[in-house]
């Protein structure tokens, strides 16, 4: 007859299993990756790129921005070839006759200044308002007679389209290749928004602090945004990883935002552990009062306050307990956030574990009690030798698993602004405007802390057990 599998055996099989489950799917995951990273059949003629570019450049020009209108009207190109990259990309190489921009404005930079400042001043001295719109339209009319006047540029150029599994190419546009294209416009522009004084009459004249002044120049070379990032051409896996690569560094890296979820489970843990002490101290002077009552009929009044206190915090939220303990009632006599939340948790636990004492000592059968009593032993000797041992095998895993509870029920404390765990990742998710990773990061630290305690607690219970055989 052969031997039956052990219960070792099957559960090695089972982990086995799985693991080669695990491993199967992950193989057909990058498998299916890379059947999708294929280099396709997607193709770029001279004249879909010569369209693309002269499409992108024609939607440029802000509204009203007659400069930039005039830069690309009078902008030529021509893409010369076509040649592929060595990853899914297109290189265009363009020739390109446009406006000299950047050779105007190098020439003539100080003049426009100077010509903007008499402007100002003659609409000041007339009581009339300046503002940014009014400074372009003057502008305008005198850069167009210089770009009029100024010589045309030529030049070459490299322009990159993606392949990104669209029904086409994207056209990726980048800084440099723009600037060439518009003849120094991103010069230009970048030029006008760092320039801080100029010289008038021999005299330097400050406009660091006139943003009025630079932006009205800066409307007249208005070009709408343009996204100045490499379009991503990783695989489908590759793209999502990045992307949770990208948010993961937003959110915790930039800034050290990190420091927030370790700031606030440090008052997590602190609020938990100093409400648990309070709430045990709470518990077992409750629950004797309620079994020195239940056993000798003594401490009436006690008792009756006891079951009023354990019957309103067991039957109301505890989120309405901590408002009120707070803003009721400390907040008006300046009692700190924090020594309000130990108070309000350690309150509310102490309900629970005072039932949980009572009940374990009451589980205890009377026959003991009897027997210490037939001793020799008084009430309060026959409780801590012979009954309390026996209770504490009884309560101690409902204790621990009301310190889970309790861990948890902390993360209600940023209502009332302590900066706990969970207002550490709201925090981040402020500043970032991400709802997804801070809060699935609050919500990993809370299951990693309660499932170690889960773990010991499991633990507590199986030497307990021994120790009963």
């Amino acid at each position: 007859m052969k031997k039956p599998f052990s219960q070792k055996k099957k559960r090695l099989i089972i982990n086995l299993c799985l693991v080669g489950l695990c491993v199967l799917l992950i193989a057909g995951v990058v498998a299916v990756d890379a059947i999708a990273n294929r280099k396709g059949d997607l193709e770029l003629t001279r004249e879909d790129a010569q369209a693309y570019i002269e499409k992108t450049l024609a939607e440029l020009p802000t509204a009203g921005a007659e400069c930039s209108k005039y830069t690309v009207e009078h902008t030529d190109i021509e893409v010369v070839s076509i040649e592929s990259g060595a990853a899914r990309e297109f290189i265009a190489h363009v020739k390109y006759t446009t406006p000299d921009v950047g050779g105007m404005y190098e020439a003539h930079k100080n003049d426009l200044f100077v010509s903007v400042k008499e402007y100002a001043n003659k609409r000041e001295e007339a009581g009339q308002k300046v503002n940014a719109t009014g400074i372009q339209i003057h502008v305008e009319s005198y850069v167009l007679s210089l770009l009029e006047a100024q010589p045309k540029t030529s030049g070459e150029v490299d322009v990159y389209f993606y392949d990104t599994r669209e029904s086409e190419p994207v056209m990726y546009l980048s800084d440099e290749a723009l600037d060439a294209l518009l003849g120094g416009y991103v010069t230009v522009k970048d030029d006008v928004k760092s320039t801080m004084s100029f010289t008038m009459n021999g005299e330097v004249v400050s406009i660091e602090y006139d943003n009025t002044f630079r932006n009205g120049i800066n409307q007249c070379f208005g070009l709408k945004n343009y996204d100045a990032e490499i379009p991503d051409t990783a695989s489908p896996l590759q793209q999502k990883l990045n992307d949770l690569g990208d948010e993961f560094y937003r959110n915790f890296i930039e800034d050290n935002r990190w420091l927030y979820l370790v700031e606030g489970l440090g008052n997590t843990l602190a609020i938990t552990a100093l409400a648990l002490l309070l709430g045990i101290v709470l518990g077992v002077v409750s629950a004797l009062i309620r079994i020195v009552h239940d056993k000798t009929d003594k401490l009436y009044y006690l008792d009756k306050l006891v079951g009023l206190y354990i019957s309103a915090i067991r039957g109301t939220p505890v989120m309405v307990q901590l408002l009120i303990i707070y803003f009721v009632l400390l907040l008006p006599i300046g009692i700190e956030k924090f020594p309000a939340a130990v108070l309000c948790f350690g309150l509310n636990s102490g309900a629970y574990v005072s039932e949980i004492i009572r009940g374990g000592i009451m589980s205890i059968d009377q026959g003991q009690t009897e027997a210490g009593r037939s001793l020799g032993f008084g009430f309060w000797p026959t409780m801590w030798h012979i009954v309390i041992p026996q209770a504490f095998k009884v309560v101690l895993p409902s204790l621990c698993n009301e310190f889970i509870t309790l861990l948890k029920e902390t993360s209600v404390a940023f209502y009332i602004g302590v900066a706990d765990l969970t207002r550490g990742g709201i925090k981040i998710r402020s500043q970032t405007y991400s709802n997804f990773m801070p809060l699935l990061a609050v919500a990993i630290i809370y299951f990693v802390l309660v499932l170690g305690l889960t773990k010991l607690v499991g633990i507590l219970e199986r030497r307990l057990r021994k120790s009963e055989r």
